[in-house]
């Protein structure tokens, strides 16, 4: 008799453990259903903060890189007798890295040598349009460095 419920009690046993297999705790479809939409609503807000803060760091990277090249026409026109250069050209490699004579947009900065002017030269960013007398120039005499406007 004692073999008889020996070998129910192991039947009862490789039964709870198969049914446990097959019962293990997990996440419904419902759970996961709720965590994709939750990732779909974070990722669409990110969507639209990012290109935002793209451009307001690329305005800051041109007013930095523009106040670097009025560094090296500084140091240039020292040691010129007071000329400013001809072109943002002739201060690579002297004065500035070369591709420093691009904005942030990979277009040319606008520069311009104006003797007698109330600034010896003029350095003028098109912004992020490309294109120059738009609201969106930068222009290095009347920028403010510590905002991205």
């Amino acid at each position: 008799m004692q073999t008889a419920s020996l070998d129910s009690r192991l039947d009862t046993r490789i039964k709870n453990k198969r049914t446990a297999m097959y019962a293990r705790p997990g996440f419904s479809l419902i759970e996961l259903t709720a965590v994709l939409v939750i990732l779909g609503l974070l990722m669409a807000g990110a969507a639209v903060a990012v290109p935002k803060q793209i451009q307001k760091a690329r305005i800051k990277t041109t007013k930095t890189s523009m106040v670097t090249i009025k560094t090296a026409i500084n140091t240039y026109m020292a040691e010129n007798a007071g000329d400013a250069p001809a072109s943002i050209i002739e201060l690579i490699p002297s004065y500035i890295e070369a591709g420093s004579d691009t904005d942030s947009w990979d277009r040319p900065y606008y520069y311009i040598a104006t003797p007698g002017a109330p600034h010896a030269y003029d350095l003028i960013s098109s912004g992020a349009d490309k294109a120059f007398t738009t609201p969106d120039d930068i222009n290095l005499w009347t920028m403010d460095v510590k905002t991205s406007n």
